[in-house]
């Protein structure tokens, strides 16, 4: 009777521990909108966490069709159109506070967010494009905490 137990209870915990592993397995893919999306290459360039006021960021928010977000310095509003994969921003207003290292990062932000024409989720990260498929920049889905 004992072993009939430990046997059960050897398969269940068994079946849990797979079930585990395929969780982790497959990453979670994160939703373009709703989503804090951290920037983490520019240009092809790494954009490296330093010491700024804002961090460089967007959120795309559905209800209102708005993003807003910051470039490094300054926070920023405007809106966006969203049609599958295909995405524009629109005109953007933002605040106007004078940094003194972070605004060749900021104007490069604010100028390739100009020219994104699509947007490509791939598990938590995304990948902004220009009108030639090219990227312009790549942002990893943060958490909220």
């Amino acid at each position: 009777m004992r072993l009939v137990r430990i046997g059960r209870w050897m398969r269940a915990a068994a079946a849990l521990a797979l079930v585990g592993c395929t969780a982790l397995a497959q990453p979670t893919t994160a939703s373009l909108e709703n989503t804090y999306w951290k920037l983490t290459e520019l240009g092809g360039q790494s954009i490296a966490a330093g010491r700024r006021p804002q961090e460089p960021h967007f959120i795309l928010h559905p209800d209102t069709r708005r993003v807003s977000g910051a470039g490094g310095c300054n926070r920023f509003v405007g809106s966006y159109q969203l049609n599958g994969d295909l995405l524009t921003f629109g005109q953007t207003a933002g605040t106007m506070m004078a940094c003194a290292e972070e605004t060749e990062t900021e104007r490069e932000f604010f100028t390739a967010l100009r020219q994104v024409r699509k947007a490509r989720v791939s598990g938590r990260q995304l990948e902004l494009l220009d009108e030639a498929d090219r990227p312009v920049a790549r942002f990893e889905a943060v958490d909220p905490k």
